[in-house]
C-alpha cells in the first residue's frame, strides 16, 4: 500500500517538473515572456499531475475486483450457492 502511494506521488512529481518545464519553455520561445511562460507552465503540470494521479487511482481501486467471466451472472453470495447445486 505505501509502495502504490510512493510510486503514484513519483510519477505525479516527474510528470508535473516534465511537462512545466517543457510548456514553460515553449511558451517563453512563442511568446517572448518568461513570467508567462512560467505560469502557464505551472498550470499545465500541475493538471497533468492530477490527471495522472486520478488514472493511478482509479486503477488501484479497479485492481482489486474479480474479473467477471461471461457466464457469470451476478458475481454475488447468491450465485456461489447455485453454482454449488448445480
Amino acid at each position: 500500500m505505501i509502495a502504490r502511494i510512493t510510486g503514484t506521488v513519483l510519477l505525479s512529481l516527474v510528470v508535473f517538473v516534465v511537462v512545466s518545464l517543457l510548456v514553460s519553455l515553449g511558451v517563453a520561445w512563442l511568446t517572448g515572456g518568461v513570467l508567462t511562460g512560467a505560469v502557464i507552465g505551472i498550470v499545465c503540470g500541475l493538471a497533468a499531475a492530477f490527471v495522472i494521479s486520478s488514472v493511478a487511482t482509479a486503477v488501484g481501486r479497479n485492481g482489486g475486483r474479480p474479473r467477471r467471466r461471461t457466464g457469470d451472472r451476478g458475481g454475488g453470495p447468491e450465485d456461489e450457492a447455485d453454482r454449488r447445486r448445480g
